[in-house]
């Protein structure tokens, strides 16, 4: 089967793999229509020898595609189902799991990385292949509606995977409320899906923070209402001017480096909450914001998204038409193109906000 795999520091290829194998009672096989390139990727390929990424890893953590067969203890989907994956295959039964904490599954991963890959049974796979075992797949796949049960609305479902989820996830977590201002940082598919994430809780204002003016424009069609550069414009200024003084009471931060830090502290007013999405503290060191947070009575809510929890929330969204993930998709390849897919998104090529690639 054609699979892309980690080659090199930033360096991806396709290539011919062995298909998988049911190997627990509990896997199902999924042959995928659609996959994404999401910015945690590319991160991992950036950052190969240091995350532990082995060369030959499979890539890839978020795909729909078709059930091709299943172990004999899987009984929530059935050979045949078109379904959606959780970005984190999770056992659904854990201490943590049945708390709705499911990035916490004592015996979960994440698909197509290293990070607890021996949780899955030793032989984790990407679902940018042709292909994918899926661990525990009673509670890792979601079946989908009959009205997202095509190859035309697999762009819509797919990003439920993770990105939009996570959107949604920081908007849940800043406590974005009707009437407020919500401040979303960063301008990729991550800061797109908050924007569109926000818009569900009736929020006055939605102000998009960028670093690209044509991702900015992006975040209009989101549901921003304002936009501001953030390479040559104040921000913090900006979102203070927009209101009142006081700031804002939401915050998504969904870069999470030493700049997004200190302006979610700048710009929120006291007793506001900041969610903490991005990973770049794992890769840069950062300031404690103890001080900042405490004389303004913050919260800052940090952590991984909790896919399995929010997914029978956010499918009727999708199904009743209340948000469309799809456009968060500018670019769409085929699998065999997805080294090309890969520069297109670390370049930052113009108009690429998120590559999906057509498996099937």
């Amino acid at each position: 089967m054609k699979a892309t795999y980690y080659h090199d520091r930033a360096e991806v290829r396709v290539g011919n793999l062995p298909e998988p194998k049911l190997i627990q009672d509990s896997d199902a096989i999924v042959r995928v229509t659609l996959a994404g390139i999401c910015g945690a990727d590319l991160d991992f390929t950036q950052n190969g020898p240091e995350m532990g990424v082995q060369q030959g890893m499979r890539l890839g953590h978020e795909f729909v595609g078709i059930v091709e067969a299943i172990g004999k203890d899987v009984h929530n989907v059935k050979v045949g189902d078109r379904v959606v994956a959780s970005a984190m295959f999770v056992d659904g039964e854990c201490h943590f799991c049945q708390k709705d904490l499911t990035s916490a599954c004592l015996h979960g991963g994440l698909f197509g990385s290293p990070l607890f890959a021996e949780h899955g049974g030793d032989d984790i796979q990407g679902g940018q292949s042709e292909f994918v075992r899926v661990p525990y797949a009673n509670s890792s796949l979601f079946t989908l509606p009959e009205s997202l049960s095509s190859s035309e609305t697999d762009a819509k479902v797919l990003p439920l995977a993770d990105n939009f989820s996570t959107g949604y996830h920081g908007a849940l977590n800043s406590k974005v409320r009707p009437g407020e201002t919500v401040v979303v940082i960063g301008d990729g598919a991550v800061g797109q899906s908050a924007v569109m994430a926000a818009g569900l809780f009736d929020p006055d204002q939605i102000i998009h923070v960028g670093r690209h003016d044509k991702r900015l424009a992006f975040g209009r069609r989101a549901g921003a209402t304002h936009t501001v550069n953030g390479k040559t414009d104040d921000v913090v200024d900006y979102v203070k001017n927009l209101t009142d003084g006081f700031g804002a009471m939401s915050v998504i931060d969904t870069v999470g480096n030493q700049t997004s830090l200190k302006q979610s502290l700048d710009l929120a007013q006291p007793g506001a909450a900041i969610s903490v999405l991005g990973f770049g503290h794992l890769y840069a060191p950062v300031d404690a914001p103890y001080p900042g947070a405490l004389f303004k009575n913050l919260t800052i809510h940090t952590g991984i998204v909790n896919v399995v929890a929010y997914m029978n929330t956010l499918l009727p969204l999708v199904e009743s038409g209340r948000v469309d993930p799809s456009m968060l998709f500018t670019d769409t390849l085929p699998l065999a193109e997805a080294e090309r897919g890969y520069e297109l998104m670390r370049s930052r090529s113009e108009g690429t906000v998120k590559v999906a690639l057509r498996a099937s």
